[in-house]
């Protein structure tokens, strides 16, 4: 599969170029410069034409930025991976001395560039002086008010080759998520075996959700590195919101989570509420506690503090590890094979009715006022989560608590470890009522 890489200085407009292409809100776009410090990618599917867009960081950042060298060695090494690079300048702001040491750059890799002019909506600037770069290849576009990029992709297309499959899109995606600062870049890089990540040790290094493919043994995954979430208190500027909200929709996005605990520190308020979420969702889920440098021999004690914490995780797999040293990987991937196994069972009918009866003689439907709800069959409604659906009378006066009971014993009984069961009522309709 081709590479393109957004390449160009600050707030020239790339993420906003990226949303386009991606056809939805992928990646935060804000006035605010050097918003976009890591690498963001997409795998684009236009037409039968398959390839992989990425967002870079501005390749001079402002000086008030904490990660510039870093920033500038990640674009640098997407200029080296892309097949095709997308360099975008601002007609409004004009040619800039910046303009022109990109340029230099690029000719250097000698790589395939498209130019860029973006935002030729606005009166000011002019589109001749940036012929003075030198690239045979220009396209006037506005990302902002989608004018210009028909062309431009057509373009695009013509030098891409045929797709040879569709193995890339229907990979399972599988989203990193837990607090500020513990270990998700750090997880990732160890996966990898190479720095595909900036890491640091100041907290919310990450801002946005960055998408990468990794080769691991053989076989190919995709993975979402999410921004740290904060508390609602913590978090003031919009940017931070928008990064939170982009974690909670990577969830959504996600077909498996690895939510990552600090095992060397107390789980509080914000680690529930991110299991809480992605539950909720309903989406798979391994619960990885890193950090086993710091605090080996105590696990037996960090799985009592998970159970007071939250008694439903029993149905999920925990998996202890170091991303720093590299350590429990093999077990990580072990799970998440498993895992993604179980959410693409298909369940037979037949069980699913036979389990129904057995649960249903262990602890049989409580009567609700003078009548008693009756469930008359079930069958899988869905996968990921795994939808249980019922089909009965008057299934809206079963409580809460023996709803609990029935998704607990579903999981127990299918041994589905790490997925989330739902379940759905569906009164049966009297042929007979003809009231309306």
């Amino acid at each position: 599969m081709k590479t393109l890489a957004l390449v160009g200085r600050t707030n020239v407009g790339k993420s906003t170029i990226f949303n386009r292409f991606a056809g939805f809100k992928s990646a935060i776009v804000s006035n605010q410069e050097a918003l976009t410090r890591d690498k963001k990618a997409v795998v684009i599917k236009k037409g039968n034409k398959i390839f992989n867009l990425i967002d870079t960081g501005g390749f001079f950042p402002s000086e008030k930025g904490n990660f510039d060298e870093l920033v500038f060695f990640k674009t640098q090494e997407a200029i080296q991976n892309a097949d095709l690079i997308l360099f975008v300048v601002d007609k409004k702001f004009g040619l800039s001395p910046f303009d022109s040491e990109i340029s230099k750059v690029l000719r250097k890799s000698e790589k395939k560039v498209f130019l860029l002019i973006n935002k030729i909506d606005f009166k000011e600037g002019s589109v001749e002086d940036f012929k003075k770069l030198g690239f045979e290849d220009a396209f006037e576009i506005s990302a902002e008010h989608n004018l210009g990029f028909e062309k431009l992709i057509k373009r695009i297309l013509k030098h891409l080759p045929e797709s040879e499959t569709q193995e890339d899109i229907n990979r399972p995606k599988i989203t990193i998520i837990g607090k500020p600062n513990v270990g998700k870049s750090s997880l990732i890089n160890a996966i990898s075996k190479q720095d595909l990540m900036i890491t640091s040790p100041v907290s919310g290094t990450t801002i946005d959700a960055v998408e990468f493919e990794i080769y691991y043994k053989g076989k190919k995954y995709r993975f979402v590195d999410t921004a740290g979430v904060k508390k609602k208190s913590k978090t003031i500027l919009k940017e931070e919101k928008l990064s939170t909200s982009k974690s909670f929709s990577a969830i959504e996005y996600a077909d498996l989570c690895l939510m990552v605990l600090d095992g060397s520190d107390q789980f509080n308020e914000q680690d529930l509420k991110l299991i809480s979420k992605i539950n909720d969702v309903g989406r798979s889920m391994i619960i990885v506690i890193n950090k086993l440098d710091l605090f080996k021999g105590d696990e037996k004690k960090i799985l009592e503090r998970l159970a007071l914490m939250a008694p439903y995780l029993d149905s999920y797999p925990k998996v202890f590890l170091s991303a720093l040293q590299a350590e429990g990987l093999k077990n990580l991937f072990n799970q998440i094979y498993r895992v993604q196994e179980n959410s693409n069972k298909d369940i037979k009918t037949n069980k699913l009715n036979d389990l129904l009866h057995e649960a249903l003689e262990k602890q049989p439907l409580p009567y609700k006022s003078s009548f008693k709800p009756k469930i008359r069959f079930v069958h899988q409604g869905g996968k990921n989560p795994h939808i249980i659906t019922m089909h009965g009378n008057s299934l809206n006066k079963i409580d809460g608590s023996y709803k609990r009971y029935l998704v607990k014993f579903f999981s127990k009984k299918l041994n589905l470890l790490g997925v989330n069961i739902k379940l759905k009522f569906l009164n049966t309709k009297n042929p007979f009522n003809t009231k309306k």
